[in-house]
């Protein structure tokens, strides 16, 4: 099946929807989620009878080898992508033009009007987004490959932990492995934090070594063009009591009973999952489980230390829709791709995250991530 096709087609269905004759799209990672490119300094116009690449000659051949099937409208090293776009636009005749509402910038509106006075532009929010949410066949499989890079560079990472690594060390080095294990880059700069720095849910690195505290929070992806984003919250390897050199985390809550509650938060969100369903309730279903829970030696209301939202729909990018909070009004269907991450972060002690990468199925969700989420089986990677 020709995906890029069939969602280009999409598009089109949806300028009609919107009363558009024509649609472009200025943001690289929806131009490259239409057309198979790439490359950046790009626009995609759908036109009346036309579908268009507008880019510039260092693309050239790349264009030629990734999206061939498509019109490419190489434009001079004279004019900018802007103004090709505008040129486009004017050659096909388009009176009501779709933009990207909330991609565009102002100024970037402003210059197409100036170039086409005869257009009239129209700012769309989130129909290539939209789009995006469902993923196909293709796009759950290169998603699932990110998943294995992540997991295989996990799997070194945590073969080389030494006691006198710092923050900064480990992340250097979970970027290295991720690179090795296939992936371009990682998803997002990875976090790792060490004992009660891990309270901070996204703790930059510091010169904090892993021997100075008992647990280590890590949280990492890996860039194939799709994304993974995954988090694990191991038991130190060089012990488990917290050392004298960390006072702070010297505090009597036992990382075993802790650890059990996010991970029944996590399974109680993965057993509301499915299709229909209010994104909102999936959250709601972890927070039921925190408000309810009871952890001898732990004098908190356990519901209040869980400070954001369950997660978020994963893809070309690491955050997309749809949103996985408390407030959000997005309904999951099958085909969506979301984490889900729970979390407990207590001050002076250090926080715990679980989150695996998860599809939508027709009957429920199936879990894309296979590291072990066991605290003892985590342990023996």
């Amino acid at each position: 099946m020709n995906y890029l096709l069939q969602r280009r087609t999409t598009l089109a269905q949806l300028q009609k929807t919107h009363g558009v004759d024509a649609f472009l799209v200025t943001t690289p990672v929806n131009v490259s989620y239409l057309t198979g490119f790439t490359g950046e300094d790009s626009y995609y116009a759908s036109v009346p009878k036309h579908e268009i690449i507008v880019s510039d000659t260092r693309f050239e051949g790349q264009i030629a080898e990734e999206c061939g099937d498509l019109e490419a409208v190489i434009r001079p090293h004279t004019k900018t992508t802007l103004e090709a776009a505008a040129d486009v636009l004017t050659k096909a005749g388009a009176r009501t033009v779709g933009v990207e509402g909330n991609r565009i910038t102002l100024g970037e509106l402003e210059a197409l009007k100036a170039l086409t006075p005869k257009v009239t532009f129209v700012p769309l929010e989130g129909v290539v987004e939209g789009q995006r949410a469902v993923k196909d066949a293709s796009e759950v499989k290169r998603i699932e490959d990110a998943i294995r890079v992540a997991e295989r560079a996990f799997r070194m990472f945590v073969a080389t932990l030494r006691e006198a690594d710092t923050e900064k060390d480990m992340v250097d080095a979970l970027e290295g492995y991720v690179r090795r294990a296939g992936g371009r880059c990682s998803s997002f700069p990875p976090i790792v934090a060490v004992g009660e720095r891990g309270a901070l849910p996204h703790a930059p690195p510091t010169a904090k070594q892993l021997g100075d505290g008992s647990k280590l929070l890590v949280d990492w992806g890996a860039d194939l063009m799709y994304k993974s984003d995954l988090t694990r919250t191991l038991k130190s390897p060089f012990g488990t009591a917290p050392s004298r050199r960390n006072k702070m985390e010297r505090v009597g809550y036992r990382f075993d009973d802790l650890y059990k509650v996010v991970l029944d938060a996590q399974n109680a969100a993965l057993a509301a999952i499915r299709p229909g369903v209010k994104a909102r309730e999936v959250d709601a279903a972890a927070r039921k489980v925190f408000a309810s829970a009871q952890v001898k030696g732990v004098d908190l209301k356990l519901a209040d230390y869980f400070t954001h939202g369950l997660g978020h729909g994963l893809g070309l990018e690491v955050h997309e829709a749809p949103k996985v909070r408390a407030n959000s009004e997005d309904v999951l269907e099958a085909g969506m791709v979301i984490t889900v991450e729970p979390g407990l972060y207590l001050p002076g002690w250090g926080g715990i995250r679980i989150e695996d990468d998860v599809l939508v199925t027709h009957d429920g969700c199936r879990l894309l991530s296979t590291l072990p989420r066991e605290p003892s089986t985590l342990a023996m990677i």
